[in-house]
């Protein structure tokens, strides 16, 4: 007794515990979203501050003879300001560099540049360009941080490609190179550095240990600045291995974080508000979804980047289309409103119609109202069989829906057993197994067969001389053998049954005893033909009494 009193509390102290973290995450989020819009309402300001800066950077050098090697950590400088910020220009110094690491010749600062060039160039869209660039890169004569640079480009073009193969038999191997390279950048970085844990985290967690990763990559978030690019991926990262375990409200919360990080810093080759616009469009806040995904695809756009243009347009239709839809259902939730109340006002006048001339009324009224007494007692027998219809009602929803529900839960714990069985099947890879399991139909026609059971049963313990009172009405020689269907009923019973349930339509009793329209109706014909009285037959079997 004091164990099970003390498993009770403590399943109860759990259940609280979670219910206020869950609260407080919520509350978090919701400061959150208010400080990012607040930042959206101040991004025209945030970038200009941006701008501003990097006109000091060219302007502290202008006027300047600069050597090549001062040149090109000029130009990097300026890359690393529109890495993310603007495409085209971070395009155009980057090229600068590329031509004048020619001049200098040095390997390094040569295989450096590509990198990052073929950064650049996969961030927009062009992953065939990327592809070249790297391709260009000698692997065997760099290293140092070059190397860990080349191998991480590596992986995120293969990212990058996984996107575009979500629906592709292609997906696992863009996955896999991914993953290679993640275990060649583990073999070569410090272990105390950004390569490493950012690489170690999303290798375990592609592994399937996404708490050991969220717990890795957790720990590293406060150790960068919000508003930089690698805050923003950390905090995106830590987003997708929430998704991972569909822990909704901590994916949601470390996105908006890397969504405020991104503008902070006037990232706008981002990816965290349009992900963002996807969670609150599946929780049915629409008009906020198309507000972040309007201002995702304005960065997209001021950016130049054509991968993320292209995964906004992914997203816009089915945001817009269900923000069309909810305006409409609102527009006719509002019409609805003005009928009713025209409706109701005419009702008013009416009422005060019929007050004023209520006392005028009063003796007709009274005359009316002792011929209904009348025509009450008349309907006394009526109300009679109407009681009896009712208790046979009760009857029956007593009876069918205790064995329905438990015939529900039996199919769907089948059901279960039989996914957990094909889930193996295709775990091990024993495709030819699976195949025959999905083409074995056994399992269905139990099904079938038990649905067939329980309806039997059920049927016949509300109507238990359904099949004497069938007979009745059939001629001697084409009347059912009542032993021989003693607790079960036969097809051409089961038509009968539907028929007294008050089911008459031809499609609908297919659907139910899984046969085709032409059949029904052929039992049907062939019934009547064997009746006493072919017009009247099925609205006999309709009047058979319960018991």
């Amino acid at each position: 007794m004091i164990n099970l009193r003390r498993l009770i509390f403590i399943t109860v102290l759990m259940l609280a515990v979670g219910e206020s973290h869950s609260a407080d995450i919520k509350a978090d989020n919701d400061k959150l979203y208010k400080t990012l819009d607040s930042l959206i309402s101040v991004q025209s300001e945030l970038i200009a501050e941006k701008e501003s800066r990097i006109r000091a950077i060219t302007d502290g050098v202008e006027g300047i003879e600069l050597s090549l090697e001062q040149e090109y950590h000029l130009n990097n400088k300026l890359y690393d300001e529109y890495e993310a910020f603007k495409f085209d220009s971070a395009l155009c110094y980057i090229q600068k560099n590329v031509d004048i690491q020619r001049q200098l010749a040095n390997e390094s600062l040569s295989a450096a540049c590509l990198i990052r060039m073929a950064h650049i160039l996969a961030v927009s869209g062009l992953f065939d360009k990327a592809e070249k660039m790297l391709g260009e890169v000698s692997v065997d004569r760099i290293d140092g941080d070059v190397l860990l640079d080349y191998y991480n480009q590596r992986g995120e073009l293969n990212l990058y490609h996984s996107e575009f193969a979500l629906s592709s038999p292609f997906l696992q191997d863009y996955i896999d190179s991914a993953q290679y390279y993640r275990q060649l950048i583990l073999q070569k970085a410090p272990k105390d550095s950004y390569y490493y844990v950012f690489n170690q985290s999303t290798y375990i967690c592609e592994q399937g240990d996404a708490d050991r990763a969220i717990s890795l990559l957790g720990d590293y978030l406060p150790l960068l600045s919000q508003g930089s690019r690698r805050y923003s991926v950390v905090a995106s990262t830590l987003a997708y291995f929430y998704q991972r375990k569909q822990e909704v409200q901590w994916q949601e919360h470390y996105l908006l974080l890397s969504a405020i990080s991104d503008l902070r810093g006037a990232i706008l080759e981002n990816n965290s508000l349009r992900e963002l616009s996807a969670i609150l469009m599946q929780r049915g806040e629409l008009e906020k979804a198309y507000a972040y995904l309007s201002h995702a695809s304005i960065d997209a756009q001021n950016y130049g980047s054509r991968l993320r243009s292209i995964q906004v347009a992914r997203l816009a239709p089915l945001i817009t289309q269900a923000y069309d839809m909810q305006r409409q259902r609102t527009q006719q939730r509002t019409n609805m409103l003005l009928i009713i109340i025209t409706v109701i006002a005419l009702l008013l006048v009416c009422t005060i119609v019929f007050t004023l001339s209520l006392f005028r009324k009063r003796r007709i009224a009274s005359e009316q109202i002792s011929r209904m007494n009348a025509e009450l007692s008349n309907h006394n027998s009526e109300v009679q069989t109407m009681n009896s219809q009712m208790k046979e009602a009760n009857r029956i929803k007593e009876e069918y829906i205790g064995r329905f529900l438990e015939l529900c839960s039996n199919l769907i714990y089948r059901g279960e057993e039989r996914l957990k069985q094909f889930n193996r099947l295709a775990r091990d890879r024993r495709i030819e197994e699976l195949y025959a399991q999905l083409k074995d139909g056994t399992s269905l026609s139990d099904g079938i067969r038990l649905f067939h059971q329980n309806f039997d049963t059920a049927f016949l313990n509300i109507y238990p001389n359904f099949i004497s009172d069938v007979n009745r009405l059939m001629t001697k020689e084409n009347r059912f053998d009542i032993d021989e269907h003693a607790g079960r009923l036969t097809t051409e019973l089961r038509v009968l049954a539907l028929i007294r349930l008050g089911i008459s339509d031809n499609q609908k009793i297919a659907g139910i005893l899984r046969s085709s329209i032409t059949t029904v109706y052929t039992y049907r014909s062939k019934m009547k033909a064997k009746a006493f009285s072919k017009d009247t037959f099925e609205e006999e079997v309709r009047k058979i009494s319960a018991y």
